[in-house]
């Protein structure tokens, strides 16, 4: 029997040790959940199969038998775990609300360690410490726990609260474990508030632990509610040992009103008895029938004390003094036979099956978690976010690049050449009808002057200056208009050529967007109205025959028709005398000077000045578009290509652990068929009454 479990636990190690150093090795190259965000409820679910898988390897490398020990609060199992141990380890329990499992194991020095839903481990230096940190940690759980349902949610603590301590493990010097090679797994008491942790925890140990031990005050034995979630143990495990923790000091009060023992004290199978007859379930008299459940009653604090004590004056009891011991008879307390049929059992052939085949059902679980987790929805869409980001990538680096070259090789005033041309053609255009028309209106004013007594500064000032002042606001005017509705398109009157639209669109760029509301401005540029050269001098006057009589030249004649500065009045008369037709014509050729050359030289300064400035402004935006583009781009690409290599090694960690799951899966199947195990099923119960009877093995240790 010995060579059979040595042999499997070797040839079952040898395979498992790889798949656990590789998905261990795989997890620890992961980047941080938070820059894995598809992922990371898949992490923390690997992460569970990891600490799971450990456990598992800790009990077939090193043959462990675990012993799991479940109860109501305050049941006894810390007294029980005394009396197993032989070693007071009820002050290193975990806190009675805390939903975390308790590993208890023989070592040469006491050693705490707590790890939490994350995979992270903290070492403490005595058990205080731990305790200290087990009581803070409780306040936040509870906290997690409250804002959970606050928000209508099923509280997990894989990812409400990753931090919340998952395991504890202590090593204490303990005699009888350090003998037996057993560990001790207390769990919370049951029905607490936190109860999130309980169907983890038979999960855990479904297939872990081939046996549970269940404690219960005698008291508690008719409650109902005590047994509702025992018979869900009855599923998971193969064998159940039901403790019931007597009390063997209780008296009564009789009727005199002396004090008699109880019939708890006197007589504990009695009650035992009246529990089978008058509460127990249908559930539970199967089990028994089945010999998967079996009570056994216990004074368990008397039990511990004489353990404890024994080994503290003698050391571990030799297998010879516990047969006497088990032979006391009805004084015993109850435990020493409670002992042999754990040790029978765990040294039988039913309990090497059980932790054959249960340890293979587990890694095959597990095994099967792994590769779902890797080919699952979450897995699939980091592969088709990754493919995504890689096409994006490319795409942008293209128009990058598109963008460099759209800013070095492309004069962006060559699309507004249209816009140029029509601005000339305008300009023609007013210009003509614009010269017709000032002409006219100044031979009208000429004439008008003519017949009034208004001065030469008069025909200046207030009849031709103003005319031309008219003109030029009213071209320049119908000019801005002609171009404002030619840049109210969407490109601002541009007009790209082929090839700059092709440059466009390959860089990403809307010339449109970048363009939009630019149009010519006449804030900063103002049309010049032309000065009207013509000076009095250049005027021609005539002379009369008195004039030349009395010597008077045309400069005297000139100054007293028009005074010395042009001020001076003019009768009618005097006008039609002294400025013949010579004169009007001098006076209507400075005019058409005026109106036909330097109005449009002005006017078509004007124009260049605001489409220029329009031009200007137009390329500048949209080399300034180019630059904010590239800008952003950069960034971009920056800001995702880093993100890109974390979940593409993501994809690749996942990658290496499916191709792992299903090289041990394989493996596993070869084991199976070489140790001719059962095929794995969920049903316990069918195999159990299959199973041969206990063979006893006189050199195995008791526990």
């Amino acid at each position: 029997m010995k060579t059979n479990m040595q042999e499997f636990c070797k040839v079952f190690s040898r395979e498992l040790e790889p798949f656990g150093e590789a998905l261990r090795q795989a997890l620890s190259g992961l980047p941080r959940r938070e820059d894995i965000r598809p992922i990371a409820a898949t992490i923390l679910e690997l992460q569970e199969v990891q600490q799971r898988l450990s456990t598992l390897r800790e009990k077939v490398s090193n043959q462990r038998t675990f012993l799991l020990i479940f109860g109501p609060l305050k049941s006894g199992k810390s007294t029980l775990m005394n009396a197993l141990s032989g070693a007071y380890v009820s002050e290193v329990s975990s806190l009675p609300a805390y939903p975390a499992l308790v590993y208890v194991k023989n070592g040469e020095r006491q050693r705490f360690e707590a790890t939490d839903y994350e995979g992270s481990t903290r070492e403490f230096p005595d058990n205080m410490s731990l305790s200290a940190a087990v009581q803070r940690d409780h306040a936040n759980l509870a906290d997690a726990i409250v804002a959970a349902e606050n928000q209508g949610e099923s509280f997990e603590p894989q990812r409400h609260y990753p931090q919340a301590i998952r395991r504890m493990d202590i090593e204490v010097p303990a005699a009888h474990l350090a003998e037996s090679g057993s560990v001790l797994v207390d769990t919370p008491g049951l029905y607490s508030h936190m109860k999130f942790g309980y169907d983890q925890m038979t999960r855990d140990f479904r297939d872990t632990a081939a046996c549970a031990i269940f404690v219960v005050k005698t008291d508690n034995l008719f409650f109902e509610k005590v047994f509702e979630e025992f018979e869900e143990l009855l599923s998971c495990f193969s064998r159940i040992f039901l403790v019931a923790n007597i009390d063997s000091s209780k008296q009564d009060l009789q009727a005199d009103g002396t004090l008699q023992p109880s019939l708890e004290s006197r007589d504990p199978q009695k009650i035992i008895d009246s529990f089978r007859s008058l509460s127990m379930s249908a559930t539970l008299r199967d089990a028994i029938e089945d010999d998967r459940l079996k009570i056994y009653p216990i004074d368990l604090q008397a039990a511990a004390s004489r353990t404890l004590r024994t080994t503290a004056a003698t050391g571990p009891a030799t297998a010879d003094e516990e047969g006497d011991e088990v032979a006391a008879g009805p004084g015993s307390d109850g435990f020493d036979q409670f002992v042999t049929d754990l040790t029978g059992y765990l040294n039988s052939s039913d309990y090497l099956h059980d932790f054959m085949v249960d340890s293979l059902r587990l890694a095959q679980d597990l095994t099967a978690e792994a590769a779902r987790l890797v080919s699952g929805e979450s897995a699939d869409a980091l592969h088709n976010s990754n493919r995504q980001a890689r096409e994006e990538l490319g795409h942008e680096r293209i128009r990058l690049a598109a963008l460099e070259a759209l800013q070095q090789q492309q004069d962006w005033s060559t699309a507004f050449a249209t816009l140029r041309e029509s601005k000339d053609r305008q300009l023609g255009a007013a210009m003509e009808q614009g010269t017709t028309r000032l002409e006219s209106a100044c031979r009208e004013q000429l004439a008008a002057w003519m017949e009034t007594d208004e001065s030469w500064n008069d025909l200046l000032e207030r009849r031709l200056v103003p005319q031309l002042q008219q003109e030029s606001a009213r071209q320049s005017e119908q000019l801005f208009k002609v171009l404002h509705t030619q840049t109210e398109s969407g490109h601002a009157g541009a007009e790209f050529s082929e090839a700059q639209r092709t440059a466009l669109r390959e860089a990403g760029l809307a010339a449109d967007q970048v363009l939009c509301g630019y149009q010519p401005s006449q804030a900063t540029i103002q049309a010049t109205t032309p000065s009207l050269a013509l000076d009095i001098e250049e005027i021609p006057v005539t002379r009369t025959l008195g004039d030349y009589f009395l010597f008077r030249s045309r400069n005297r004649v000139r100054q007293e028709i028009f005074g010395d500065n042009g001020n001076r009045n003019i009768d009618p008369a005097v006008k039609r005398k002294r400025l013949k037709e010579g004169s009007l014509e001098k006076i209507r050729a400075a005019m058409r000077e005026t109106v036909s050359r330097k109005m449009p030289e002005l006017q078509k300064r004007y124009a260049d000045e605001l489409v220029d400035k329009h031009v200007r402004q137009c390329t500048e935006a949209l080399q300034n578009g180019i630059v904010q583009r590239e800008t952003q781009l950069q960034e971009w690409i920056i800001s995702t290509e880093p993100v890109l290599r974390l979940r593409q090694q993501a994809e690749e960690v996942l990658e290496r652990i499916k191709d792992s799951s299903e090289r041990f899966d394989r493996e596993l199947g070869r084991i199976n068929s070489q140790f001719d195990l059962h095929p794995a099923t969920d049903d316990k119960n069918d195999t159990a009454l299959q199973r041969e009877e206990p063979l006893q093995d006189p050199g195995a240790p008791r526990i």
